[in-house]
C-alpha cells in the first residue's frame, strides 16, 4: 500500500526563529529589478577591466553601461549594454550559473538591413575584429549564406519605441 506524505498542520509563531528565517529567505531570495541592473553593470565592469584592461577598460567609464534585468520568462539573465557610437553596441551577460562572461560585439551589418553580433574572446579577439571593422567604416560585412539580416531584430537607443 502506498502511503501519502501529509504535511505537517503546525504553523511557526510570528515570533518564532522559523517564521523570521522564513522572511529572510523570502528577501534575500527575491532580488528587484534596480538590484539585477546595479549587479549586471558591477558585472561588465568587472569583466570588462579585468579582460580588456588596455581597450574597453580604458575607452568605457562605469557610466557608459546600461544594466537590464532578467526576463525570466524568455529564460534570459540580467545583462548589461554600453554604446560605442556608430551603431556598434557591447552586450554581457553572464551564463546561468555565473561561471563564465558573456561579451558581445554588436554592429551593422554593411547591407544596411541590420545587424550581426560576434561573441569576444579576450583582448586579442577584440583587436581582431575592431582592425576588421575599421575597413568596414564599423560594419560587418553581409554574407549571403547567413541568415538574411532583414529578418534579425533590430536594435535601437534604449527608450526608442520605433519598429
Amino acid at each position: 500500500m502506498t502511503e501519502t506524505l501529509t504535511p505537517p498542520t503546525v504553523a511557526a509563531g510570528a515570533d518564532s526563529p522559523l517564521a523570521l528565517l522564513f522572511d529572510i529567505a523570502r528577501e534575500i531570495g527575491v532580488q528587484g529589478e534596480d538590484e539585477q541592473c546595479d549587479d549586471a553593470e558591477t558585472a561588465a565592469l568587472d569583466h570588462v577591466w579585468n579582460v580588456y584592461p588596455d581597450t574597453l577598460g580604458k575607452a568605457l567609464d562605469e557610466d557608459d553601461w546600461k544594466g537590464q534585468p532578467a526576463l525570466s520568462g524568455a529564460g534570459l539573465e540580467p545583462s548589461a549594454v554600453a554604446y560605442l557610437d556608430g551603431g556598434l553596441w557591447l552586450h554581457h551577460s553572464s551564463d546561468g550559473d555565473k561561471e563564465r562572461d558573456v561579451l558581445t560585439l554588436i554592429a551593422p551589418c554593411t547591407c544596411g538591413t541590420g545587424y550581426v553580433d560576434t561573441a569576444l574572446d579576450g583582448e586579442s579577439d577584440l583587436l581582431q575584429v575592431l582592425n576588421d571593422l575599421r575597413a568596414t567604416a564599423g560594419r560587418f560585412p553581409h554574407h549571403n549564406d547567413r541568415p538574411d539580416c532583414d529578418s534579425q531584430h533590430r536594435l535601437r537607443a534604449w527608450g526608442d519605441s520605433r519598429p
